[in-house]
């Protein structure tokens, strides 16, 4: 039933007796990977997760952030396996369920970003698995209401067949207007929302293994997205109304999980009965208990105010069940047409022990540790391979499908920027022109190679994102996705990767306040495991949205920001130019990042920049040509004017090397801007200009490549029409 012996025994012996089929299920459900966290719990309990502005962290279904009068909140979710088998679905109620974790705080859905980790294009179910994911994620999140306003895709063979499919979610509201959870003896529970079927069976515990062959599609929940949006309304108008004092999400493990986890919560116990529950499914008592059917939501509230609830949720067409009632003793009951099928403690039901697992570097990360000799290939030829290569090229065919402005708060929209920035229309008791960035970013090359490294760059990149528009960095949220804990050397990258993520976020003051762990993302036929997956959305904040820069050349002095190294390791150029993985990948650089992003922000609050982008994947030439093509503007630059280190002297190096806290910025007051960098200490050089409609590359007098925008642009769209 998904429990190892030593789990079956526990249970036994803490009940004195054996679990009835009701409660093994709930047992299932709860002690799962994707419900309790048991073999990362202890791991990522080390992640910073406080700060002055972080009311609520970690530990419930989304934090609350406090600017102002003003709640934040924001969290990432994981649906591989659903995607893996019913790609539109899996990745259709990937949204929906993120939208619900939001609801639960009672605030207002507003954004959405997805991180796609996608396998190669030339793979025909690969093809079909990426075009179905997309298509799921445009579907419903254009039906709800919610802009989906920003995120990433990576493209690599590793994901053929398991893809990893992140979604975060961004809700805001008045902090009055919170609901932080709470309950008395008494209380009445509601089931609002869908009615409850046969997909999505023990999800959770299918989530919780590798895949197989068999494994099959009623696993997957199918979502209603129209119903969604009711259900946001509803819930959103029960709270300005003081109607609800608590919201739970039904998600993995179905009303298991829900009841039990909500009760354990408050700090009470729970008695449901079954029966009352609207089926449009014939279900045994069992199959109610765990199965995930979407849009269904627990509340409690006061019985003094059942009939204004009822009221509300027949405002909006929503059924709704009641089910049960808070009690004091601790334990979650459950009926069904009279019969007792659960009487359980919480405390024994969200408590799993907690494995202690052996980890291991695997042995073929030394052979990869060092970078061969490389044959020599001319700069123009390399520019081409890496700036049409799919991690590389336009995505805008995959954002053009989703609806990024709906909600009228987006201010810099997808593929304009390195972050995208909302506005927040409520009174925010600060002038009003508070707004937001938010960015999420992973490498999985990076985490391949050296998993500490890549966690760390993955915070440091999505940390440069939110920076290079103007906005501070005040919190993250993070999702790492790895294969089978069980294996030690599959463990070791879990383990690593929270240690990079702990000693990066300590070391730039950025709290974790939320995340998710997938663990058993590999094949149980062939073995193959994906790349490590660890990728860190960045939520920053705008004191005054109207200064935001974007990221397109407009005509003006070019000038980059921090000293570039010879870090080729893991990158873009050698994996598209030389078919290698290989190589220690670009080392973080914490006190570098946080004092150029301070000087980044001073320059965009003076108005002293025209456009700003950091340097990422593909190193210095890629950030250039990418400015080019989003303003739609040429330039002119002179490689050996930016800051090297000593020795250093290979244009291709130069241009394609990844080094870590880099900004390019364009200004048209050079001589103060560079007062400005020159007084801050920060290695800078003034590569060039922006104009015309031809990009050069040159070292000194030496041209090393010239092509028209045009060109360019044709290049940078390779994936339109295959997506």
């Amino acid at each position: 039933m998904g429990l190892t012996s030593d789990e079956v025994k526990a249970i036994i012996n803490a009940l004195g007796r054996n679990p009835t089929k009701a409660e093994w299920l709930v047992f299932e459900a709860e002690w799962s990977e994707h419900c309790s966290y048991k073999s990362s719990k202890a791991w990522i309990r080390q992640l910073p997760s406080k700060s002055p502005l972080v009311v609520r962290g970690p530990g419930l279904d989304a934090p609350i952030i406090r600017v102002n009068n003003v709640a934040i909140t924001f969290k990432i979710e994981s649906h591989n396996h659903p995607s893996a088998v019913d790609p539109y679905d899996g990745a259709a109620t990937g949204v929906g369920g993120i939208v619900r974790d939001i609801l639960t705080t009672g605030l207002r859905p507003i954004a959405l970003l997805d991180n796609l980790h996608l396998g190669d294009l030339n793979n025909q179910r690969s093809l079909w698995l990426s075009r179905n994911i997309v298509k799921g994620i445009s579907d419903y999140g254009n039906r709800i209401g919610v802009p989906v306003v920003g995120g990433e895709t990576w493209f690599d063979e590793s994901f053929n067949n398991n893809p990893i499919v992140l979604v975060t979610c961004v809700g805001v509201g008045d902090f009055n207007r919170v609901v932080w959870g709470e309950g008395k003896v008494g209380d009445l529970v509601l089931v609002i929302g869908n009615d409850t079927g046969r997909d999505g069976m023990l999800g959770s515990s299918f989530a919780s293994r590798e895949l197989g062959n068999n494994d099959d599609v009623g696993s997957v929940q199918v979502g209603n997205p129209l119903l969604e949006k009711l259900l946001i309304d509803a819930l959103i108008e029960l709270n300005e109304k003081g109607l609800v004092k608590a919201i739970k999400d039904v998600g993995g493990g179905g009303l298991a999980t829900a009841l039990s986890e909500l009760a354990h919560q408050l700090g009470l116990g729970i008695e449901v009965d079954l029966t009352n529950i609207r089926l449009r499914d014939e279900l045994e008592p069992e199959e109610i208990l765990i199965s995930e059917s979407q849009e269904r939501m627990v509340i409690v509230v006061d019985p003094n105010m059942l009939s204004e609830v009822e009221a509300v949720l027949r405002k909006f067409e929503l059924g709704f069940d009641l089910v049960g009632r808070l009690t004091g003793d601790g334990r979650f009951t459950a009926y069904y047409r009279g019969v007792r099928l659960i009487d359980l403690p919480l405390n024994l039901i969200t408590s799993p022990p907690e494995p202690i697992r052996n980890y291991t570097e695997p042995d073929y990360l030394m052979k990869l540790s060092k970078i061969p000799p490389l044959p020599n290939v001319k700069f123009n030829e390399a520019l081409v391979k890496v700036v049409s290569s799919p991690n590389i090229a336009s995505k805008e065919v995959i954002y053009t499908q989703y609806d990024h402005e709906v909600g009228v708060r987006t201010v810099i929209k997808p593929g304009r920027a390195g972050a995208t920035v909302l506005r927040l229309l409520e009174d925010d008791g600060g002038g009003g022109k508070l707004g937001i960035a938010i960015k999420a970013d992973s490498n999985p090359r990076y985490s391949y190679l050296n998993p500490f490294t890549g966690a760390a760059n993955s915070l440091a990149k999505a940390y440069r994102n939110v920076a290079s528009v103007g906005a501070k960095p005040i919190a993250a949220v993070d999702s790492i996705n790895v294969g089978n804990p069980e294996k030690p050397d599959r463990y070791w990258y879990f383990v690593k990767s929270v240690e990079g993520l702990t000693w990066m976020g300590n070391s730039l003051g950025i709290p974790f306040v939320g995340g998710k762990v997938s663990f058993y993302n590999e094949d149980s036929v062939t073995g193959a495991s994906i790349k490590p997956v660890v990728a860190v959305a960045v939520l920053g904040i705008i004191s005054d949205y109207t200064k935001v820069v974007e990221g397109g050349l407009t005509g003006g002095w070019l000038v980059v920001i921090g000293e570039t190294e010879p870090e080729l390791g893991g990158s873009e150029f050698l994996h598209v130019v030389h078919g290698l993985v290989a190589g220690d990948p670009p080392k973080p650089k914490p006190l570098d990042e946080k004092k150029r992003a301070g000087l980044i922000m001073r320059l965009i609050n003076d108005g002293l920049t025209r456009s700003v982008m950091d340097v990422g994947v593909g190193g210095l030439a890629v950030t250039l040509i990418k400015m080019a093509v989003m303003g739609n503007v040429g330039f002119t630059v002179d490689l050996s004017k930016a800051p090297l280190t000593q020795g250093l002297s290979d244009p291709v190096t130069v241009a394609f090397s990844e080094t870590n806290a880099r900004y390019v910025i364009e200004t048209s007051n050079l001589r103060e801007a560079v007062g400005i960098i020159s007084a801050s200490g920060v290695p800078y050089g003034v590569l060039g200009e922006s104009r015309g409609r031809m990009v050069q590359f040159k070292l000194g007098s030496l041209e090393l490549a010239s092509i028209s925008v045009d060109d360019l642009i044709n290049i940078n769209n390779s994936l339109r029409g295959v997506l």
